[in-house]
């Protein structure tokens, strides 16, 4: 054994064939860990593939299907003849890529966001459970965050955003507004967090008093309501964020599928 694969052992970047689990699942988490403890970057380029292969001592095969997922879910970035770096939240194609409303002609565009207030609160039940916090937990910190969308000027979606404070430390409405970026690129950039991954739900409902104001509709008009859970690495949910959205002239639209 000469040096270099004593200190590749030592480090303990060796992953073990003889798992269950398949050689690009143990790298992709090896992967994951080191995003996770800032050894990349958001910007930062990765070593190449074949540096990957010799650190971890796997084949280049078993590299690209880690990276590939990682690809897939836009945490990195392929460049071509440049190499594979960590996405950056803030680049036009990544800023709303889990925004899913458009015009009712099919058109889509870009929302500007509005920070109408951010407030200290305490989690209720229902959030602990979606943010997979103790319920002893509701006497810890949330941040409440309150947010209007606005296309072409037009406020289409009202949402009400629930973060820990123990992750975001420090978070004000005042910091928001004056990074001008979109709030993930404000959690990734500030505060180390990325997210990876959403789910949504969606419900026909009764428009609350803010967004039938915001949106100039009579009270108790329908509305559509969206409730989305952001999850960063390691599958830990890290917002809550409840939206209610004005489809008169708007819709929601998911494509799935890469390359879409």
């Amino acid at each position: 054994m000469d040096s270099t694969e004593r200190t590749i052992q030592k480090a303990g970047y060796r992953l073990d064939p003889t798992a269950s689990d398949p050689l690009y699942k143990q790298l992709r988490r090896e992967i994951v860990k080191s995003l996770t403890r800032g050894e990349w970057n958001p910007g930062d380029k990765l070593p190449s593939e074949s540096e990957l292969a010799r650190r971890y001592q796997v084949g280049i095969s078993t590299v690209r299907s880690a990276i590939g997922e990682f690809v897939a879910t836009k945490v990195l970035t392929r460049r071509q003849g440049k190499g594979t770096f960590v996405s950056l939240h803030n680049e036009q194609r990544y800023n709303y890529q889990f925004f899913h409303i458009v015009r009712n002609d099919g058109a889509k565009e870009l929302p500007r966001s509005e920070i109408v207030s951010v407030r200290r609160a305490t989690a209720d039940e229902e959030i602990c459970d979606l943010l997979r916090l103790p319920r002893r937990a509701r006497l810890h910190g949330i941040f409440r965050i309150q947010q209007i969308l606005r296309v072409s000027e037009i406020p289409i979606v009202v949402s009400d955003i629930v973060i820990p404070e123990a992750l975001f430390q420090g978070m004000t409405g005042k910091a928001i507004r004056s990074s001008g970026e979109a709030l993930y690129a404000i959690y990734q950039r500030h505060f180390g967090v990325n997210i990876i991954r959403t789910w949504t739900e969606l419900s026909g409902v009764i428009a609350n008093a803010r967004a039938a104001r915001t949106f100039g509709l009579p009270k108790n008009a329908p509305l559509l309501q969206s409730r989305r859970v952001a999850f960063t690495f390691d599958d830990l949910p890290v917002e809550v964020r409840f939206s209610q959205i004005d489809t008169r002239n708007y819709h929601f639209r998911l494509v799935e599928g890469h390359g879409t």
